[in-house]
């Protein structure tokens, strides 16, 4: 087909802040160009903002690239380019990013396997270095006095290639400035997990119940404001509220709830919230606005004249596939205390049904797993070009939502 496939994956501190995202490309012919074909896609129907939002990009970077003085391809205050390990570094190399370091392009070094002969192969380089990402996966021991050698030197150490908490607990005791890997995307269980509210939108909410508006008209309200819906996913599984029926969609909630008592419990989450003062965005969180987004869209790509109701479901498998956040207790403990229905527990745990096919889609496009969006596509008779504004604006949306949490 010729696709070229963009991702991104969250960089986050050590309170679980995002502060960029590693940006990647997956072209079907090569890697040669790979970053002029992502230059090209960040130009082009992605667009810099609706994929970076207010954060800035870690974006791979050759020598020949550099050397070609093809850096202010892309604005320095939303880049940061970052040289391969196989990157010749050479007095040529060294005087380009000295150059362009000057003009205030920020630089670094991409999954540095920690050994003595990369450490003696770029120190030329050290100097006009912003960021080391280590990889964790071949960096052998590591000790904290490493770290602390290249902080003095104000470089920003990021662990990279992160798969499990326990090293993401090592990372930070070795004093790690920042995080990256598939820990975040493959969460451990949260104590007491919570999420900043927009108490505005809770206000809003409570209005319209107050107002009798339309069963349509809440349930696109709480689907608008997804840590609103997560908190009510919550509040089901306490003492407070019991269901008896198996819970499809959040339409199906708000039914069984009635407005009253939801008009109760979110002047209650209003009050509750108002004591909380975390401010650090919740890159889970942004990947839950990211999912939902993803199904519904992808839904309605196969089913253009899909119902409200599989519109409802497709959202929630994509929220309920991230339930667990919320929930000290396993993650198919957690829907079955929520009572969902069994087609979609297996959706979420199996990939099995339609809802399951879409999830797995879904989760395809997060890992960037090119051969399963292609068989994805030419199952349903699709390509690629239908694909990539879905994508594009699922990013926008999580954009909007990352700037909105402040």
């Amino acid at each position: 087909m010729g696709s070229n496939y963009i991702g991104r994956q969250p960089i986050v501190n050590q309170r679980g802040g995002l502060i960029a995202y590693d940006l990647f490309h997956s072209p079907k012919h090569g890697n040669e160009f790979a970053t002029e074909l992502l230059v090209n896609s960040l130009h082009g129907t992605f667009g810099l903002d609706r994929i970076l939002g207010k954060r800035i990009g870690f974006v791979r970077a050759d020598h020949r690239f550099i050397r070609d003085e093809l850096v202010n391809l892309l604005p320095k205050e939303k880049v940061v380019y970052v040289l391969l390990e196989e990157t010749d570094v050479n007095e040529t190399l060294n005087e380009k990013i000295q150059k362009f370091s000057a003009l205030g392009y920020e630089f670094g070094l991409n999954d540095f396997a920690f050994t003595p002969e990369n450490m003696e192969k770029f120190a030329p380089v050290f100097p006009h270095i912003k960021y080391v990402k280590v990889d964790i996966s071949r960096s052998g021991r590591i000790k904290r006095s490493d770290i602390e050698a290249f902080q003095r030197q104000g470089i920003k150490v990021v662990g990279s290639k992160i798969e499990s908490h326990d090293i993401h607990a090592e990372c930070v005791a070795k004093g790690f400035d920042y995080f990256q890997g598939f820990f975040i995307s493959k969460p451990k269980i949260l104590e007491n997990a919570s999420f900043a509210l927009n108490h505005e939108a809770v206000i809003s909410l409570w209005n319209m119940l107050q107002r009798d508006v339309s069963i349509d008209e809440l349930v696109k309200a709480f689907e608008l404001n997804h840590t609103v819906s997560l908190k009510l996913l919550r509040f089901m599984n306490s003492a407070v509220f019991s269901l008896r029926n198996p819970v499809s969609s959040i339409r199906h909630v708000l039914t069984l709830l009635g407005r009253e008592p939801l008009a109760n419990w979110v002047m209650l989450l209003m009050y509750s919230e108002a004591q909380e003062s975390d401010q650090n965005t919740a890159p889970l969180l942004l990947m839950v606005v990211n999912r939902t987004e993803l199904m519904v869209k992808l839904l309605e790509l196969v089913v253009p004249k899909a119902t409200k109701s599989q519109h409802a479901t497709a959202y929630f498998v994509g929220m309920l596939s991230l339930i667990h956040l919320l929930f000290n207790i396993p993650h198919r403990e957690a829907l079955r205390r929520l009572n969902v229905a069994p087609e979609i527990e297996r959706a979420c745990f199996e990939g099995d049904g339609f809802y399951g096919e879409l999830l797995t889609m879904v989760r395809s496009i997060e890992i960037l797993d090119s051969d399963a969006i292609e068989a994805f596509l030419s199952r349903h008779d699709l390509v690629y070009a239908q694909l990539e504004p879905i994508i594009a604006a699922a990013m926008e949306k999580v954009n909007q939502f990352d700037a909105a949490m402040g």
